[in-house]
């Protein structure tokens, strides 16, 4: 009898973890970051940027980079390292980190994980 509940407890615990990874439980600094940062894509498309945009740009990149996973997600979806060196390109042309980002915004990833498949 005690195995039985001992398996029921772990399968209970399984499909609890397995609900809130798909929930997908973060801190509301991320889903600010989350928010701001599409934002701030969505006005660097819409050639409405401004320069007082950097330090938005550099907080919420800086907070979603704790966070690998979603920041590739996020890249994916809006392509978020083309969006910010649009906006570098824009309005800080001198900035030392442009080659850089350049490289990497160049750089599409096929997957979440950043795995590049074929050529």
């Amino acid at each position: 009898m005690n195995t039985v509940i001992m398996w029921v407890g772990l399968a209970l615990l399984v499909a609890l973890l397995t609900f809130m990874n798909q929930k997908q439980v973060y801190s509301s600094k991320v889903k600010r970051a989350y928010r701001e940062l599409r934002m701030l894509a969505q006005k660097v498309r819409a050639e409405q940027s401004e320069t007082s945009d950097l330090g938005g740009w550099e907080a919420s990149i800086s907070e979603m980079e704790k966070h690998p996973n979603e920041f590739n997600k996020l890249d994916k979806e809006i392509g978020l390292r083309q969006a910010f060196v649009q906006y570098l390109e824009r309005h800080y042309p001198q900035d030392t980190r442009l080659p850089e980002l350049q490289e990497a915004a160049a750089y599409r990833k096929d997957s979440v994980w950043g795995i590049k498949i074929g050529n």
